[in-house]
């Protein structure tokens, strides 16, 4: 996680959801891509608490894995250059590789 994310994931509460999503409207068969907000989904359950020392101190992520996979490396970083947010990467992708 980088220092930004996690001083924004800080001030907006210290809890982070990511997760990810297929598009809605979208062709058959399009990948999941990454999202990461700073209060809980509406309508998604089944987010697990990523271990304390796994996550920077003060800080609680909590993750929804997608069909019972995970990353190998899940990162944390901030996107945008007016309105920053925090973003998520599967192994480096927007997507989610699985």
């Amino acid at each position: 996680m980088s220092p930004e994310a996690a001083d924004l994931i800080a001030a907006s509460g210290g809890r982070l959801w990511v997760w990810a999503a297929r598009p809605r409207m979208c062709c058959s068969g399009s990948p999941a891509w990454m999202h990461a907000a700073t209060g809980p989904p509406a309508g998604l359950t089944g987010f697990t608490e990523v271990p304390a020392d796994l996550a920077p101190a003060g800080l609680t992520v909590y993750f929804r894995a997608v069909g019972g996979q995970q990353p190998a490396v899940l990162e944390i970083a901030l996107a945008g250059r007016r309105r920053a947010q925090v973003a998520a990467y599967w192994d480096g992708c927007l997507m989610a590789m699985t």
